[in-house]
């Protein structure tokens, strides 16, 4: 029989929640309950595991998929399914990319706004690298990268570099070095421009997921496949624990002796705020939800990359199309190969290299960028601290996750590009509620290219992508056709819409909480409470307030391992 007591109840086992649970559970005294909507099995799952499969879990039962809009213009409005979240243990840690990006320091100094000094680069540098343990067992990288890893039991390391790739990866450099854009191999120490092998969340062929922070942890219960329903807060604003809702549709009370945490992620976490009575007061009295504490930046300053895919078919023989997608003599030997020792392309990510590039060059000729540029004090608008105007991201097959539009191809190679715009300038989306029904998916607005200006990045942004595979050295020589058909480069017109029409997306979405000093400025303060509640807190990617420069998975472990440590200070008792 589970009990209904614990000394701090987590409600969601995703990528920061299991940080916390697993830091907290150091001290084998202290009793943790991690509540988890999915399955909590995620470690024996190949399907998750195998970094190979990871496009082929969007759309299946470990993905919330939610219906989000994702362009709301007077001009143009879409709403789409299926934007991918974990709904697993491990959370998106289960089913993301793997790529391990800390961002850039100029974008986390003006954290400080919200948070103070300890939210910035400087201090945020230890917890970047505390969760995770890197790896170089082939001697190929500079040894100075192992500062990277401090230890952590989630074990990284650079991209396998699989054989078969060989030619894709040698002709991509080339023709990057062509366009007069540097190499780095360092984007660990705050600057993150040029093209990059990557470092990611794969160790030996398989996937590091936060569920690995709960290996070896007999003081945490794990309650999988249950929904929370609402928060307990009594009459005095304090958070006693949480209600959830099992398969059968019956209901459990669970207590916490010491503080609750919410962890369950930029849409969840705002929601289950707003069902416990925190939010904005209009939005809860319209769903008859009665208001506890007036909040009203609950579900607000929702950030996201948007990103825009492409796929260029190229020469038979230079991706991995026929190693992973289809039934030959090469896919038989690929997962032989990987059943033996985990190696090859069954155990890769197919993510060896990831390009960040400023590409002010190709913004100078529009007009609108230079209007903007003039009025921001002659600065670049988008990234005006020197920061990367976009992740490139180069995928060595055709990325079913990305093209979900279009049938996948039956023969032939493909590279998928998708261009991430990571420091957009439009406002931010909102999640609101769709009712009063905790089973019910929030209502999401991404509010993508809401300002022409993003339009114009982007466009410029594929421009740039396009010129290097298709006019770069080397490169150029092996593609063979656009897929599936020709996207209008030449047409401004043509490209808006294509723009509109392709854009999903990047899978980084937060701020739905945002860290803030004090109500007005936003839902949690810098210890991570929220404010107008005692014993609460909320440790995930929603209390980011301004988004990285790359891919968040290390920022919220980030966030998970200072959220710990900043329960630990609260509770000296338990932690000396």
């Amino acid at each position: 029989m589970v009990q209904s007591h614990y000394d701090f109840i987590i409600v969601g086992g995703g990528t920061a929640g299991n940080t916390v649970a697993g830091r907290l559970a150091e001290n084998p005294d202290v009793s943790i309950l991690v509540v988890e909507a999915g399955v909590a099995n995620s470690s024996e799952l190949p399907e998750i595991t195998t970094p190979s499969n990871a496009m082929n879990l969007r759309s299946s039962k470990h993905d919330w998929a939610y219906k989000t809009t994702l362009v709301k213009r007077d001009d143009y409005e879409r709403i789409e399914k299926p934007n991918t979240r974990g709904k697993a243990l491990g959370g998106s840690s289960s089913l993301n990319y793997f790529t391990w990006i800390p961002g850039c320091k100029p974008t986390f100094d003006r954290w400080a706004e919200y948070g103070g000094k300890e939210w910035t680069w400087d201090p945020l540098v230890p917890y970047l690298r505390k969760s995770v343990t890197y790896h170089d067992d082939a001697g190929l990288y500079n040894p100075e990268l192992k500062k990277v890893g401090g230890g952590g039991p989630i074990p990284i390391s650079h991209s396998e570099l699989v054989n078969e790739l060989k030619p894709f990866r040698d002709n991509l450099i080339k023709a990057w070095k062509s366009t007069g854009k540097p190499l780095t191999e360092n984007i660990y120490d705050g600057e993150m421009i040029g093209l990059n092998h990557c470092i990611s969340t794969i160790y030996h062929g398989k996937r590091s997921g936060s569920y690995l922070f709960l290996q070896n942890t007999p003081n945490v219960t794990i309650i999988p496949e249950v929904h929370s329903k609402t928060l307990i807060i009594d009459a005095s604003h304090t958070a006693k624990g949480v209600v959830v809702i099992d398969k059968e549709g019956n209901e459990h009370s669970f207590y916490a002796t010491r503080e609750v945490i919410v962890s369950q992620g930029v849409f969840e976490s705002p929601k289950l705020l707003m069902l416990s009575g925190i939010g904005p007061r209009k939005e809860l009295e319209s769903n008859g939800i009665e208001v506890k504490v007036e909040s009203r930046h609950v579900g607000q300053n929702l950030l996201d990359h948007p990103g825009v895919p492409f796929v260029l078919q190229v020469k038979d023989g230079v991706c991995a199309d026929d190693i992973l997608m289809r039934p030959t003599a090469q896919n038989k030997a690929a997962i032989a190969q990987y059943q033996k020792d985990g190696s090859g392309a069954v155990g890769s990510g197919l993510l060896e290299i990831v390009g960040f590039p400023r590409i002010d060059e190709y913004f100078e000729k529009d007009p609108l960028y230079r209007e903007r540029k003039a009025a921001n004090g002659g600065k670049d608008p988008f990234s005006p601290e020197g920061q990367p105007h976009f992740e490139l991201d180069f995928v060595g097959m055709y990325g079913t996750a990305f093209q979900w539009h279009f049938p996948t191809p039956k023969k032939g190679s493909h590279i998928t590009v998708v261009v991430d715009l990571v420091r957009p300038v439009s406002d931010p989306g909102e999640v609101t509620l769709n009712s009063a029904d905790p089973l019910e998916e929030p209502k999401i607005n991404l509010n993508f290219f809401a300002d022409d200006l993003d339009i114009v990045g982007m466009r410029e942004g594929i421009r740039f992508s396009y010129d290097v595979l298709t006019k770069g050295t080397g490169f150029k020589d092996l593609v063979v056709k656009e897929f599936p058909w020709e996207m209008p480069l030449d047409d401004e017109k043509e490209m808006k819409r294509a723009v509109l029409d392709r854009c999903q997306t990047a899978f980084h979405p937060c701020g739905t909480n945002r860290l803030s000093k004090n109500i007005e400025q936003g839902v949690v303060d810098p210890a991570l409470k929220v404010h107008g509640v005692k014993h609460l807190r909320v440790i995930d990617a929603s209390i980011i307030p301004i988004i990285p420069d790359c891919r968040i998975q290390n920022s919220v472990y980030m966030i998970g391992e200072k959220g710990a440590d900043l329960i630990k200070a609260d509770h000296k008792d338990l932690y000396k």
